[in-house]
């Protein structure tokens, strides 16, 4: 068994605080976690934290084939409007502690 890492693959500490920035390039958050599907084992969805003054103001779960890299800004560029991420958006926890 091979266990060495493929150089189109990447560890999940390299996806976490990535910059994820809207359409116009304005970033709006960054990766805090991913979600794997069981049955097929790729990567179906990432949760995007949007922070302000270092607290967690909202979390979204974003499809992963709405996120591309662009590697100019290394960030991942998400194709949402304002309306469609709100709609994603995740419920918080009474004090803000989230997921």
């Amino acid at each position: 068994m091979n266990n060495s890492i493929e150089a189109s693959e990447f560890l999940s500490v390299q996806l976490e605080g990535t910059a994820v920035v809207g359409p116009d390039g304005d970033r709006i958050g960054s990766i805090e976690s991913a979600a794997i599907d069981r049955t097929s084992g790729s990567l179906s969805h990432v949760v995007m934290a949007v922070t302000r003054f270092g607290f967690v103001t909202a979390r979204y779960m974003l499809p992963w084939h709405h996120l591309d890299y662009d590697r100019q800004l290394a960030a991942y560029r998400v194709d949402l409007t304002h309306g469609q991420l709100q709609a994603a958006s995740l419920p918080q926890e009474p004090f803000g502690y989230g997921l």
